[in-house]
């Protein structure tokens, strides 16, 4: 024990979460303060609990066992752990046998995966949009202020571009017929916005996300701006109802397989959506984007994954 007080100190200061342990029923004697916090359990609470109660199923205790009595060490294996409170969570996971004052340890350490997870996913989506955004830079005619007509945050369009875009498509249908939809998207459960963070938040991580998204899920006709509300507005030129509903079914699929990490746990995107079309009488974009704003309204108040038409 005293060996142990004396290490206290070296083992609050390691990088990452370390659990030292009894070797026969895996009793923990010492660990860190960011085990306590992954794991969910006051620090206190912590001791004399057993490493073993923290994984999912019984399999792996005897498994961690077995490979420990043949090589004396796992490295940086992926597995589950699991909460004081069940929940699951990803993690590179090491264990060590060591002898402390002629008494057998383990020493477990590991890492949490979600934040490397989430910023693959980051990395991922923003290296095709800026693959993406550099084909619209080739094909755009008009010339503007970047602040009016493109959004530094997303790289998605400005609502000034917006509007001369939906009044040209309007004038289109006009002269030569077809169909006009458009679509607005919210995400319903986005963290808190931070400020002073900037283009650092986990709230603008996220909507850069939900940006990327849509202009993967688009054609090259479609254009995709963000309001300032922070609502994702998409133009669906020559697409009618049934092709803007599938098209926002598609969006909210997706979105549901992105994940985002606040205040240390791991959320799952979500999103609402406002649908509406042009009608044959009407000869501007207004009467459209007020029945959108209508139903966007509707679809927050519903909540995550509902879709609302006004056509």
């Amino acid at each position: 024990m005293t060996a142990l007080q004396t290490l206290q100190p070296l083992i609050d200061t390691v990088q990452g979460c370390l659990v030292l342990s009894s070797p026969d029923d895996g009793r923990i004697v010492s660990a860190n303060q960011l085990a306590s916090i992954l794991l969910a359990c006051p620090h206190d609470e912590l001791l004399d609990r057993s490493m073993y109660d923290f994984l999912p199923h019984p399999a792996d205790a005897d498994a961690i066992r077995q490979d420990l009595d043949a090589h004396s060490m796992i490295y940086n294996r992926g597995m589950q752990l699991r909460t004081v409170n069940g929940r699951h969570f990803d993690v590179q996971l090491s264990v060590r046998k060591v002898s402390l004052n002629d008494a057998a340890m383990l020493v477990f350490s590991f890492s949490d995966r979600t934040e490397a997870k989430v910023m693959s996913q980051l990395l991922d989506y923003e290296r095709q949009l800026v693959q993406r955004s550099l084909n619209i830079v080739k094909t755009l005619k008009e010339e503007g202020s970047q602040s009016q007509d493109e959004d530094r945050l997303t790289g998605v369009a400005g609502m000034h571009r917006m509007m001369a875009a939906a009044h040209a498509e309007t004038s289109r249908v006009l002269r030569y017929g077809g169909a006009l939809s458009i679509l607005a998207l919210v995400l319903v459960n986005a963290p808190d916005m931070v400020p002073r963070e900037d283009d650092g938040s986990a709230y603008h991580h996220l909507l850069r996300l939900a940006a990327s998204l849509c202009l993967q899920s688009i054609r090259d006709s479609d254009l995709v701006a963000r309001r300032d509300d922070n609502a994702l507005i998409i133009l669906l030129p020559s697409t009618d109802m049934n092709g803007a509903s599938e098209l926002a079914r598609r969006l909210i699929t997706s979105l549901r397989q992105l994940t985002f990490l606040y205040q240390g746990e791991e959320h799952q995107a979500a999103a609402c959506v406002g649908l509406s079309e042009l009608r044959p009488d009407e000869a501007g974009p207004k009467p459209m984007l007020e029945r959108l704003e209508y139903a966007l309204q509707k679809a927050q108040e519903g909540g995550a994954n509902y879709i609302i038409r006004l056509p």
